[in-house]
């Protein structure tokens, strides 16, 4: 996207007409430099206007979207359509009252046959449909749901029932394939209200019930859903503590005077925000304090307040002093080793949220409202944007391992070298091959590396799964320990073997792990692998980004050539016989397949 082009971003926001937003979109897609996306659109009912809605979200995440829409009512023909076209991300909306001509109005005197007859066809489409589309990054499947609330004082609504029973269904369909999405669309109608999502004069006349409103919606969501259409992984929040965890100025006001319980207002606001911060950095969002105090007022009130919920315990890393913010949020960036652009800051100021934006625009700024009723409504924006991608088992509550990482270099003080500091480590490293139970963390690491990721390439779980099943493929990942503790499935290699060659596709690691050794010790158990299937070449490719320079000599210090140089990198070939990774006895090794 131009991103000087200011108005036509503005437009693009704030349009409120149809024509208003299809002249911010084409304004903003001819000017457009970034990175494009293929998304397909299959519907029972006519969705032609849903695509422009996608654009605008796509370009608000510096994403291009071109959009195939399918034919009517055909899922399975679509997605045959879609692969022949490169669509690798698709929406399928089947429509409930569409399944028979008025179909909601004929349940009542449906027979129990003719309903699990329609339950079985709808089943057997959407099968089909799923299997056909297994090598797609995404497929987002969106329930059914009625025309109207279906509102049944006596209990016994066949509407509801029937409903459930089918989206039931659907959802059990959607199980079987690890790269389907699944969205809601009563919790849609529920948000917006039936009466602003539906325009029942275009649905009897051209099956087109759908309102703006609602397109709108949905694709904000399928948004949050896929990050911004993986733009963006926020890993940190960054908070205010003033008039942002509590209701006072702690300098000022002192700990007794701060507002801050379960009962009372506005005390009970802040304290239900800070349980819903609390919840983030269980599923693994890192909390970080940057306030403008003194340090001993807030210790204090993290450790004595008795109805603080966030206490020193929760908090990764702070900056409490009497700098500038901006400042601060690039020293907490750096110290958890964490993108600027990863990063979500919320304060109270209108000062000191405005420089943080001119200052540094890569990080997501919000300003807690001047009406404090709305803040758990803000507070729900800023939840969605760290958790609508999903949260995997191992991203969960990640302050103990940065605590840990920091006693680490605590440690790294009191030694004279390197190598000292990292035989006391006791540094462990297990190397799985094709684990399918950590396929989800496997996918997860590819979209958040980008210091460590030597292609930038992200994967969906449906491709790390494909690459599994294929054997000509082989997927590693690594689990990293020490003394201080488990930092877990940190580091993955996907090698693809052609004829005499292993070529390795990617290899992507978590910034948590670099610089210990682990990066070089997993290749003599891949070059093991590779000579045993008859391999007598090891290739590998860097593909240079805007974030991944860390890396760009990587494959240089491992040990092998340059052969070729391309546009954006280089391609790196050795003879295996020739190769012998450089030394870390300071490391043990388990290997399991």
């Amino acid at each position: 996207m131009n991103t000087q082009d200011n108005n036509a971003i503005k437009l693009l926001e704030d349009a409120s007409s149809l024509s208003e937003l299809m002249s911010a979109v084409d304004t903003l897609e001819k000017n457009d430099t970034s990175r494009e996306l293929n998304w397909g659109i299959s519907s029972s009912v006519t969705m032609s206007q849903f695509g422009l809605y996608l654009r605008k979200y796509g370009l608000l995440s510096n994403t291009k979207i071109n959009v195939l829409n399918g034919n009517y009512d055909d899922p399975l023909g679509d997605i045959d359509l879609f692969l022949k076209n490169d669509v690798d991300h698709t929406i399928l909306l089947p429509f409930f009252d569409n399944l028979m001509p008025s179909f909601e109005a004929q349940l009542a005197c449906m027979s129990e046959d003719l309903i699990a007859s329609k339950e079985a066809e709808l089943r057997g489409r959407y099968r089909l449909a799923l299997q056909k589309g297994e090598s797609m990054k995404v497929i987002f499947l969106c329930t059914l749901h009625s025309m109207s609330p279906l509102i049944d004082f006596s209990g016994n609504d066949v509407s509801r029932a029937i409903l459930n029973r089918f989206n039931m269904a659907l959802r059990e369909e959607a199980r079987q394939f690890p790269n389907v999405r699944v969205i809601d669309a009563e919790d849609i109608l529920g948000f917006i209200g039936y009466q602003r999502a539906f325009d029942s004069r275009f649905y009897f006349r051209s099956k087109a019930p759908y309102t703006s409103v609602f397109f709108d919606e949905l694709a904000k969501r399928i948004s949050l859903a896929t990050r911004g259409f993986g733009a963006h992984f926020y890993k940190a929040l960054i908070l205010d503590c003033d008039n942002t965890l509590w209701a006072g100025v702690i300098g000022e006001d002192l700990m007794p005077g701060i507002r801050l319980d379960k009962h009372d207002y506005p005390g009970n606001i802040f304290w239900k925000i800070q349980n819903e911060i609390l919840a983030l950095e269980k599923s693994g969002t890192l909390l970080c304090l940057c306030s403008k105090n003194n340090p001993a007022d807030v210790d204090e009130v993290l450790a004595k307040h008795p109805s603080m919920v966030i206490r020193e315990g929760h908090i990764a890393a702070k900056k409490v002093n009497w700098e500038d913010k901006a400042s601060n949020i690039r020293s907490l960036a750096q110290e958890l080793n964490i993108g600027l652009d990863s990063m979500i800051f919320l304060d109270d100021s209108s000062f000191e949220c405005e420089a943080v934006r001119q200052q540094l625009p890569m990080v997501k700024t919000f300003q807690v409202p001047k009406n404090l009723s709305d803040y758990p409504g803000l507070f729900s924006e800023i939840k969605k944007l760290f958790l609508a991608g999903g949260v995997t088992e191992e991203s969960k509550s990640k302050t103990l391992q940065y605590r840990q990482r920091s006693e680490a270099e605590a440690l790294k003080a009191q030694f004279e070298n390197q190598d000292e500091y990292l035989a006391s480590l006791g540094l462990k490293v297990e190397l799985s091959l094709n684990m399918r139970s950590s396929i989800p963390r496997i996918s997860e690491l590819s979209m958040k590396s980008n210091q460590f990721n030597l292609t930038t390439t992200r994967y969906s779980e449906a491709e790390i799964l494909s690459m599994m099943d294929h054997d000509n493929f082989a997927v590693y990942s690594l689990v990293v320990s020490d003394k201080f503790g488990n930092a877990g499935l940190t580091g993955v290699v996907i090698v693809k073997y052609e004829s005499n060659k292993a070529v390795v596709e990617n290899f992507y690691m978590s910034c948590r792990v670099i610089g210990r050794g682990v990066e070089m010790v997993i290749w003599h158990q891949i070059i093991a692998n590779a000579i045993n299937r008859g391999c007598t070449q090891l290739h590998a490719k860097y593909l240079n980004s805007a974030k991944n320079s860390l890396v760009n000599d990587f494959y240089d210090r491992l040990g092998l050539q340059v052969v070729y140089q391309l546009d954006a990198g280089r391609e790196y070939g050795v003879s295996l016989t020739d190769f012998s990774p450089p030394p870390t006895s300071w490391i043990t090794t388990e290997y399991v397949e």
